[in-house]
């Protein structure tokens, strides 16, 4: 699997390492414009061996860091936001972020609340490392933002008509990418191939992000075109995996409904998880704790009323 490959007219995909294990790689999408500049998608993660995959593959476009004229972040998380301050520094492009994730990036700087573990349940034994995770997914120097975006908004892009979809459900403010001309949808973390993406992962907010993800899913299934994912690989078939995944949050959400009882470790231990319940530790452990947590709220809520 080469590192980097076109995929469209004028839109590239580089793999940038990652450090975590977790997974290999994020994708980074390199857009060139018609004055032959280059609008980066998710620079990746802050390494240096990742910000060398990125510059890697500005050099096979035959391009400068000074022909870099725009970074654009999904979502704040370190694996795609954590590189942008370094191009940022090397290129002078601004940094263009949904102005929901800019609001949770600088509440997130002020410090990364923590569950109430003794609500949740977790035993005395689990709690630090469940604590030690909180901050795992979040960039450890969150990006200066340099302009925000709004729901519907055409990216300054030129030659191209790319308008920026507010996704909110993994974090406040992720972002969808809609190139109507090269027929792509730049999906960040809101639609995987094959990866359920975590829910809640960028702060408190005033609304469920469970419910909030099934209604982006409802709009992003709708359009057309190839899918370009943050992770894995780019893929067809968007309106089926926005359904499937859809149908995995409200099978969870049947789940938790018939456990009406207990704490959210109790209901969780109870539930299907993928490698199993004993497999979880660290991040994957509060993942599961705290999606536990929203589908009983999306539940008492009445998010399946009507089912």
């Amino acid at each position: 699997m080469t590192a980097f490959e076109t995929i469209a007219d004028g839109v590239h995909l580089a793999r940038i390492p990652m450090p975590s294990g977790m997974l290999p790689y994020s994708l980074a999408y390199l857009i060139e414009d018609d004055r032959g500049r280059l609008h980066v998608v998710d620079p990746g993660s802050p390494t240096d061996e990742a910000i060398g995959a990125l510059r890697a593959a500005v050099d096979a476009l035959g391009r400068t860091p000074a022909d870099v004229a725009g970074i654009i972040l999904t979502h704040l998380h370190a694996d795609h936001a954590g590189g942008a301050a370094a191009l940022h520094a090397a290129t002078g492009a601004p940094i263009l972020m949904h102005e929901r994730e800019a609001e949770a990036a600088s509440a997130l700087a002020r410090g990364v609340p923590a569950p109430d573990l003794e609500e949740w349940g977790v035993p005395t034994d689990r709690q630090a490392e469940v604590l030690a995770a909180v901050t795992a997914p979040v960039a450890s120097v969150l990006p200066r933002v340099d302009r925000t975006l709004t729901d519907g908004e055409p990216l300054d892009v030129p030659g191209r008509r790319i308008r920026a979809l507010w996704t909110p459900g993994h974090t406040p403010g992720h972002l969808c990418l809609h190139d109507e001309d090269a027929d792509v949808v730049f999906t960040g973390d809101h639609v995987l191939p094959t990866i359920n993406s975590g829910l809640g992962l960028g702060g408190p907010t005033a609304t469920n992000p469970i419910a909030d993800y099934l209604a982006g899913l409802r709009r992003i299934g709708a359009l057309s075109g190839r899918a370009l994912p943050g992770h894995e690989q780019p893929f067809t078939g968007l309106a089926e995996r926005c359904a499937e995944l859809a149908e995995h949050h409200l099978r969870r959400a049947r789940e938790v409904a018939a456990h009406p009882a207990g704490t959210v470790w109790e209901v969780a231990r109870s539930l299907t998880w993928t490698g199993g319940w004993d497999a979880l530790r660290g991040f994957t452990l509060l993942s599961a704790l705290s999606q536990t947590a929203l589908h009983r709220d999306f539940v008492d809520g009445g998010g399946l009323d009507g089912e």
